[in-house]
């Protein structure tokens, strides 16, 4: 029974990630928030008021990200680059962007300490990125399940 608790409230999760991430800049806060009732096996409630305190690093690392996503479209799109560039770029942008998920919850002092990417966090990203581009309504619940993956490979 259990693990249909840890289902339903990650996919709760999700929808509350998505509704808090519609200003881009929150996304990141967001991420953390529901990072920190998974690991504190919190309830799914307290996922607004851990966002309040929260939100000041989301707009820092939500830029970066903004920025990320720019670049990743630039040279998918537009830029003539070939295949093996385009591959590099995809790689570099779903390592910078482990990183960060992994970094979410560490608040500022431990978000500015560099830890390389972990290889299970890359494949959950581009997994979900393949699973949103498929199935476009996943986007509302997809942040639960990538929070669950960054908890899982902290602690793996």
């Amino acid at each position: 029974m259990r693990r249909l608790e840890l289902l339903a409230d990650t996919l709760l999760l999700g929808v509350f990630v998505f509704a808090a991430s519609l200003p881009v800049v929150t996304a990141s806060s967001a991420f953390g928030a529901a990072r920190e009732v998974l690991r504190s096996d919190l309830p799914v409630g307290r996922f607004w008021s851990l966002l309040r305190v929260r939100w000041v690093p989301g707009v820092i690392f939500g830029l970066v990200w903004a920025v990320l996503v720019l670049d990743v479209l630039l040279v998918v799109t537009v830029l003539p680059a070939p295949l093996p560039v385009r591959v590099a770029v995809l790689t570099a942008s779903a390592a910078v962007g482990a990183s960060m998920l992994s970094q979410t919850c560490l608040g500022w002092r431990g978000a500015l300490k560099f830890a390389p990417p972990r290889l299970m966090l890359m494949a959950a990203l581009v997994v979900a990125g393949v699973l949103v581009w498929a199935l476009p309504p996943l986007v509302l619940v997809i942040g639960g399940p990538l929070a669950l993956a960054a908890e899982s490979a902290r602690e793996g």
